[in-house]
């Protein structure tokens, strides 16, 4: 069985409340999930949200859109990722994807799924491994139950639990694999701050006629309309984890 835990959750520094805010009339977390629904690779998906009491909203979402919701720590999230694996069984596979991604595509999913089954290897992914392999946005990793298990079982740095993957990337321990699906796609459009909000507020305006576009529409029309870029160009991705590596603690 493939299951896909999308971490989400109402807090967040730069932009407060961000999954639930709405563009075309759905919230981000709601486009998220009807975009990655037409998956053919995956079994089930859960979104994984923290017990704070302000991610109750999400958790109403869930039950009024009829989605599979889970609750548990608020920053160890790789814990929150093993408790929400325990109510599904025979969970071989694991896909993470985060709330932030409206744009995200189930082609995309199916093509790391795919590329992943096919490695034999523990993880893979199209992203997260700069500058080569940098598909913000469209960030999917995958990797096996196995392997999450084991990390969390023996990851004690923040920054491990906290970004779920960390200690089966850099561990030693298992056999990874990366692969852009799209070369021509650079950008940073996961949704962190204001700016990358009115960014992919405007991607969707312009590919309205195209609902179930993917990355290489995207990247197509970042090319040709790079005023888009700029409403974000301060935006740095993957600043979250940075910032958690310089203040990195055992707490474990």
């Amino acid at each position: 069985m493939i299951l896909a835990i999308i971490q989400a959750r109402m807090g967040s520094t730069r932009l407060p409340g961000k999954v639930l805010k709405k563009i075309n009339h759905q919230s981000i977390l709601e486009n998220l999930m009807e975009r990655i629904k037409p998956s053919k690779l995956i079994d089930e998906i859960v979104i994984a949200t923290s017990a704070n009491p302000e991610d109750d909203a999400i958790e109403a979402l869930c039950k009024n859109k009829g989605y599979n919701c889970s609750r548990g720590s608020d920053w160890d999230v790789l814990d929150r990722f093993y408790q929400a694996s325990l109510n599904y069984k025979e969970v071989k596979t694991v896909v993470r994807l985060t709330s932030d991604c409206p744009l995200h595509s189930h082609k995309v999913v199916d093509f790391v799924v795919a590329e992943f089954l096919k490695s034999g290897k523990d993880y893979f992914s199209n992203s997260n491994n700069e500058p080569d392999f940098l598909e913000d946005g469209f960030d999917v990793e995958v990797f096996t139950y196995k392997s999450l298990y084991t990390a969390w079982q023996e990851a004690k740095l923040l920054s491990e639990r906290e970004h779920v993957t960390p200690y089966i990337k850099f561990s030693g321990k298992f056999t990874c694999g990366w692969k852009k699906s799209c070369a021509e796609y650079t950008y940073k459009m996961s949704v962190d701050s204001p700016q990358d909000f009115e960014a992919v507020a405007a991607i969707f305006e312009a590919l309205k006629d195209t609902p179930d576009f993917g990355i290489e529409e995207v990247a197509s029309l970042l090319k040709t309309h790079p005023e888009i870029i700029e409403k974000n160009k301060e935006s740095i991705a993957n600043s979250g984890f940075q910032k958690t590596i310089a203040n990195d603690k055992i707490v474990k």
